[in-house]
């Protein structure tokens, strides 16, 4: 028969779970977003350029969570899924095109979309969207 430390347990452990399955999203509102080619690379890249309150806000984010995936969105739509080598910090950041391109899109499309949108948002990989 369970005693009653078994049964105090299961119940912090039940109320703690769905907890740490919840996943978070933040808001970043953009400044500007430019299309171009990556130096290095010369493939297609969106340069994006924060404004100041979410700079902050995009620096706590990464720093909880460097060797994670994020997932970086543009009103609902899947840019860049990612692991975290660092925290991103500064006021800009480049998505570049993967293999396949920005998946049919040109990189001054998605720019476009970043801007009209007024941001993009960023969270963890298992949220679903």
């Amino acid at each position: 028969m369970p005693s009653i430390r078994h049964f105090l347990r299961a119940s912090v452990l039940a109320t703690l779970l769905p907890c740490a399955a919840q996943a978070e999203m933040i808001v970043l509102h953009v400044e500007r977003a430019t299309a171009g080619a990556d130096p290095g690379s010369s493939a297609r890249m969106v340069e994006v350029e924060l404004k100041p309150e979410s700079s902050k806000a995009l620096a706590d984010f990464t720093s909880e969570r460097v060797g994670k995936r994020i997932q970086l969105r543009s009103d609902g739509v899947l840019l860049s899924s990612a692991t975290l080598m660092s925290p991103l910090e500064g006021g800009s950041f480049r998505i570049t095109a993967g293999q396949h391109g920005f998946e049919g899109k040109s990189a001054e499309e998605i720019a476009l979309r970043i801007m009209t949108a007024g941001g993009l948002t960023v969270d963890d990989e298992n949220t679903t969207k």
